[in-house]
């Protein structure tokens, strides 16, 4: 399943901490119009290089699907940043 939701975290250097929830399905949803749109070129550009446009679909879905419960965090000396995909 692709990540649903991005919980976001920041620390200012005068150590105030709010945090953030992201919705991505929204994004997802923003987002199918155009993959559908480009989605026959895929399929062209893969047939042309002699690639299984299906197996690189499928590739790129389960790298979509493999972000979920990533953890990236970023800090310096005055802020940090914290990043959870749900």
């Amino acid at each position: 399943m692709i990540p649903l939701f991005v919980v976001m975290k920041f620390r200012t250097r005068r150590q105030r901490q709010f945090g953030l929830w992201l919705p991505l399905f929204l994004v997802w949803l923003l987002l199918l119009p155009l993959v559908l749109i480009l989605l026959p070129f895929f399929v062209i550009g893969g047939l042309i290089v002699k690639m299984n446009p299906w197996r690189m679909l499928a590739t790129c879905w389960q790298v979509m699907a493999g972000l979920k419960g990533t953890h990236i965090e970023i800090e310096n000396k005055k802020h940090a940043l914290w990043l959870h995909l749900v």
